[in-house]
């Protein structure tokens, strides 16, 4: 009971959460949580916003130009079979706990060349807590679906809870478009908690801002790539 009950103090109170995990590592709670409201959040947008559709935008807006009527039938036939959309509900209720061990294993690494304290799973657990922040964009995917035309939704606005929501995505670069919804309010406050989290579980000769240096430089550092990425794509 006092775990379920963690899994909100995070948003308030993070020091005094991630300092109890970080002695007591509990990872099953957050992720079930986050794995079963992605789901339920999943299901929901589906109902209102065509995975095809979607997959569709983004080819076109990579390729700039737009896709022959064969073509998109034949997005939405292979989208629309019982595989197809039986292996997007695995992926949306996945996704959570792929996410929290890639993060993991990568954060784990970096800081087991600078110095830790703890193992694996401790690692794990302040992950799976600092992950808690995502049940917000998730809901706000499902309010988008619900209140934004179907015809104005793509893959990159979908749940956004950046400025980039305020841009028009064919008016601007791909390059910038990219950059701007970088600047993610979930994701500021996923980092924050990350900091928070892993201070408690890094060498105590580490610094808060090493640790803060540390927890940022990777993310940049996968912006990066995200920005690299999309250029390519937008030549």
């Amino acid at each position: 009971m006092q775990t379920i009950s963690l899994l909100f103090k995070v948003l308030w109170s993070p020091a005094e959460v991630m300092f109890l995990v970080s002695k007591s590592p509990r990872a099953l709670a957050p992720v079930l949580f986050l794995c079963l409201f992605s789901l339920v959040t999943g299901s929901l947008v589906m109902t209102k916003v065509d995975e095809a559709d979607l997959a569709i935008k983004t080819v076109e807006r990579a390729r700039g130009a737009e896709l022959s009527d064969e073509s998109k039938e034949a997005v939405r036939a292979n989208a629309n079979t019982p595989l197809s959309r039986g292996l997007t509900i695995v992926e949306k209720f996945l996704r959570p706990l792929l996410l929290i061990t890639l993060v993991t294993v990568l954060y784990f690494g970096l800081f087991s060349i600078v110095g830790r304290e703890h193992g694996f799973k401790t690692f794990f657990s302040l992950t799976a807590f600092a992950f808690v922040p995502l049940i917000l964009r998730e809901l706000s995917k499902v309010i988008t679906a619900f209140v934004v035309p179907a015809s104005s939704i793509t893959a990159d606005n979908l749940g956004s809870l950046s400025p980039a929501i305020f841009l028009k995505q064919d008016s601007v670069s791909p390059v910038l478009f990219a950059a701007v919804n970088t600047i993610d309010l979930v994701t500021i406050w996923i980092l924050a908690l990350l900091t928070i989290g892993y201070g408690f579980a890094a060498r105590k000769t580490l610094s808060k801002a090493s640790c803060a240096g540390i927890v940022i430089g990777l993310f940049l550092v996968g912006v990066i790539a995200r920005l690299a990425f999309a250029a390519i794509l937008s030549i």
